[in-house]
């Protein structure tokens, strides 16, 4: 029964009323520690040793996480079926896979990225797992091979304070804030130890020289702990990716790929959202009181296109988040992210130019970011753009090609 499987010290029926989560079938291979939620399409040798567990919903609908018997929390990334094009499954633009899947190669990046986070600082760690091959696009001559997997997530960090809770995310406001006081804290601390805790998890990222390129509320938990990593770029890489000559591409160095981490967390895609404004004809501050409102109202969204795009455009977590918070609040949680990321000695002039920039424009302006990233010399960079991320990872050498060619009839 639900009731009596207990997470972090919490029922199951507890964490019910934080977040509503959706209850499946899914199956445990005792010999990998993997899940799945279509055994039917594994191999005889998986299917007949697998054990059914109960799944829950987590963040996303390719997603979903058990709790063992000793009341860990494992999260599953990556449904497993056999795709092709005639089954009409949808490529997800935000992430340039299909529905449901996790392609080999952002599984594999991820995993990387977590675990060499994690073997620093502690945390979330990762492995991937192969499930199949498919082809995509097979009613085109010369269709793709891909490779798919699951991703499997757990983390070690005994501190409840930074468990991982997959399924409550830095987006879901209301849900934070039902969290804090299930664990029986305030809002504020709350966001403050996420913050700082995010801040940690950016910078020794960037130490090692891994940009996580997709850093939105939406992929963060509401301790903190920054996953989904599946479209990272090395900065080993980044030489390789400039002779590709793509637009943009002069934007790929260190400066602007740890610009882009910070300022898309803080102020969202701003590109999609300059877009937005000036394909509705709507001011910044309109065009935030339509998404907060289809956001707050997200059922009236289901099957109008325009509404479920805008419901989940990132505006970042200062017009989601802090915006909504005192300003006495919004410097404590933005000042516990300074305190973690920027180097000792640099918070405090750090932040007295961020709170600046807040108090004169009212919004997270790009010098804002600017002075997280150089703090003696704050200049507002560009935004590398999202579609920019998503063509280098539809190319080589980040993506791996097989072709498939049919025969001539």
């Amino acid at each position: 029964m639900i009731e009596d499987s207990r997470l972090y010290g919490h029922r199951m029926s507890e964490w019910q009323q934080v977040r509503q989560l959706a209850q499946f079938h899914v199956y445990l291979d005792p010999e990998t520690g993997m899940a799945y939620t279509h055994p039917e399409f594994l191999p005889p040798i998986i299917r007949n040793r697998l054990l059914p567990k109960l799944g829950f919903e987590s963040h996303s609908q390719r997603a979903f996480f058990i709790i063992t018997d000793s009341h860990q929390l494992v999260e599953y990334k990556g449904l497993v079926y056999p795709y092709s094009n005639d089954n009409d499954i949808e490529i997800v633009p935000a992430s340039g896979q299909p529905w449901g899947m996790l392609l080999k190669e952002h599984g594999e990046r991820e995993a990387m990225a977590l675990n060499a986070i994690a073997r620093r600082i502690g945390g979330v760690y990762g492995e991937y797992h192969d499930a199949g091959v498919a082809i995509q696009n097979r009613e085109r001559e010369g269709g793709e091979i891909i490779h798919y997997g699951v991703l499997r997530r757990w983390s070690d960090d005994y501190d409840y304070a930074y468990a991982y809770i997959p399924f409550i995310r830095l987006d879901l406001f209301d849900a934070v804030r039902r969290l804090a006081t299930l664990e029986g804290t305030s809002h504020i601390e709350l966001l403050k130890s996420a913050m700082a805790r995010l801040g940690l998890i950016l910078r020794t990222a960037h130490e090692i020289g891994i940009y996580h390129c997709f850093t939105h509320p939406g992929n963060i938990d509401a301790h903190g702990n920054l996953v989904d990593f599946e479209h990272a770029i090395c900065s080993a890489e980044i030489p390789v990716l400039k002779r590709l000559c793509l637009n943009g591409s002069e934007l790929l160095d260190d400066a602007h790929l740890r610009y882009r981490d910070i300022d898309l967390f803080f102020a969202g895609a701003r590109e999609i959202l300059h877009r937005c404004q000036t394909c509705f004809k709507l001011s910044r501050d309109e065009l935030m009181k339509k998404i907060r409102f289809l956001r707050e109202n997200i059922s009236i969204t289901v099957g109008i296109p325009v509404f479920e795009v805008l419901a989940h455009l990132n505006i970042g977590f200062y017009e989601d988040t802090l915006k909504r918070l005192p300003f006495c609040y919004q410097e404590d949680v933005i000042g516990a992210f300074v305190d973690s990321y920027c180097e000792s000695g640099s918070g405090s002039e750090v932040k007295r130019g961020i709170f600046s920039e807040l108090l004169r424009h009212g919004k997270w302006t790009p010098k804002a970011s600017g002075y997280i990233i150089n703090a003696g010399n704050p200049l507002p960079m560009q935004q590398i753009p999202n579609e920019l991320i998503l063509k280098l990872w539809n190319m080589a050498p980040l993506k791996k090609k097989e072709k498939v060619f049919s025969p001539l009839h």
